[in-house]
């Protein structure tokens, strides 16, 4: 994986995807839109940059009024996974995770923890007079530290960028952890 992000995040994408259990499916909060939706802002920058380099590798021309739309252009062109954004940053308290799933937004997404990772996945049909297609994802993340992975959280806005927040454990939680543990 290519993150030009100082964060450690690291991302899997293995061959075969074991499925998960459905009782550890996270809910998915609907926002507005991402570009004006205030929920979404501390992350954006990051999911600008992340386009830009998409559009760069296309030779796509950026609209600055509207890089959603230039972005769209060259998804609409060529779905490969590598056009998928994804972009990552962390703050002291929060590890973020934000893809675009727009074309599965009709579909299926999927946000679970498993094995100490928070596993994707996005699925969708679609029915066009004789032919049928099927198109999907999975991605698979680590954070770096230590994670409170029962406080992971997801959302996505109504433009179909999910975000998924995991929040790190402070260094003083695992030292009262400790001494309670004595």
């Amino acid at each position: 994986m290519e993150n030009n992000n100082s964060t450690s995040l690291t991302e899997q994408k293995p061959g075969e995807a074991t499925k998960c259990n459905e009782d550890s499916l996270l809910p998915i909060v609907e926002k507005g839109l991402f570009f004006h939706d205030s929920f979404f802002e501390d992350i954006r920058k990051h999911f600008e940059t992340a386009i830009d380099q998409i559009l760069d590798m296309w030779g796509e021309t950026k609209s600055m009024n509207d890089l959603m739309s230039s972005f769209t252009r060259v998804r609409e062109r060529n779905s490969q996974e590598e056009n998928q954004v994804v972009a990552f940053s962390e703050d002291d308290q929060t590890h973020k995770v934000v893809l675009d799933v727009h074309d599965f937004k009709s579909g299926d997404v999927k946000v679970r923890v498993e094995d100490k990772q928070v596993v994707v996945e996005g699925r969708m049909e679609k029915d066009e007079d004789d032919f049928k297609s099927m198109k999907s994802f999975y991605r698979r993340f680590n954070f770096p530290g230590e994670v409170n992975l029962e406080a992971v959280t997801s959302a996505m806005s109504s433009d179909g960028v999910l975000t998924i927040t995991a929040p790190k454990i402070s260094q003083d939680a695992n030292d009262t952890t400790r001494t309670k543990g004595q």
